[in-house]
Order: structure tokens, then sequence, then C-alpha cells
């Protein structure tokens, strides 16, 4: 596997070790429990895998032009690390919340492994090459997507640990 979705495997899996289910949906004031958190991770890594298979089945990136501001954001979150609180999540990957922590946990394994093929595929077709848009930083590559989802892993690992 790539090793930042290793990395994002890991922080998940060492976070949640030993969570019980009280605590595993336990929320702080109006904010997402921690299998919320978890569930809302596993959403991003899939709808990731399957815009890239997007691309894959149309031989094509379906990437935009990004903006200044929008590589601007991008730079700081990926290459800087920095994820700023408050942004709102796309309601496409927002949490139902009715999942389990342990199906949960078994979701974001089995989805971590697509993104992972399907980040490998489209790597070999793409190279470098912008492929597909996040929703607020705009055009991204293979590897900035996989960087992403490790930072965006890590900003959540705070808040899933807070609560535990």
């Amino acid at each position: 596997m790539n090793p930042y979705l290793q990395s994002c495997l890991d922080v998940i899996l060492g976070c949640t070790a030993g969570v019980t289910p009280e605590a595993a949906t336990k929320r702080a004031g109006d904010r997402w429990s921690p299998v919320e958190i978890v569930e809302h991770l596993q959403k991003a890594y899939s709808g990731t895998a399957k815009g890239l298979e997007r691309c894959l089945e149309k031989g094509t990136p379906l990437a935009t032009r990004a903006t200044l501001k929008q590589s601007l954001q991008s730079f700081v979150l990926i290459n800087l690390g920095y994820f700023p609180e408050g942004r709102q999540s796309p309601k496409y990957i927002l949490p139902t919340g009715v999942v389990a922590l342990p199906a949960v946990i078994e979701g974001v394994k089995k989805d971590l492994t697509w993104l992972d093929d399907a980040a490998t595929r489209a790597g070999r077709v793409f190279g470098s090459a912008k492929v597909l848009d996040h929703p607020i930083l705009g055009a991204l590559s293979v590897d900035q997507w996989l960087r992403f989802h490790l930072v965006h892993t890590k900003h959540h690992e705070q808040q899933i640990r807070a609560r535990c």
C-alpha cells in the first residue's frame, strides 16, 4: 500500500484501538463522534477512489484549472500540513452516524485498498498531471490527493483522541 495511505490506516487503527462502543459514539456538543469522524474519512477515501476510477474510464483527467487561491490553499495544506479548523464538509462525505465503529473500520480498510489500487493505476496513466478537483483546493495530482488524505486523517486524529 502507498505509504501515505498506510499511514492513514495506521492513524485510524491507532487512535481507535480499545475504544468502547460508548466512547465511539460520544459527541462533543454538536461535533462529530469518533465513529462519525472515521465514517467521514472513509467516505472521503471512497470518493477519491470513485473520482480516479472515472478519470481512468474516460481516459483523461477531469481536473479544471485551479485558481491562485486554490493553489495557495493546496500548497499550505498538502506541503505544510496545515489543515484549518471550521471548514464545512461537503455533503457527500457527511457521516450518517448509524454504523458501528468495527464496521466503519472494516470499510476504511476496504476503501483505502480500493483507493490505493485506483491511485496506482491513475498514476501510471496520468503521471504527475492534475487529475481531479477537490471541492475547496481545486485540481490535484494523484500524489497530492494521497498526501491530502494523510493530512486530513491526521487533522481528525486529534479530534478522535480528544473524545476517547
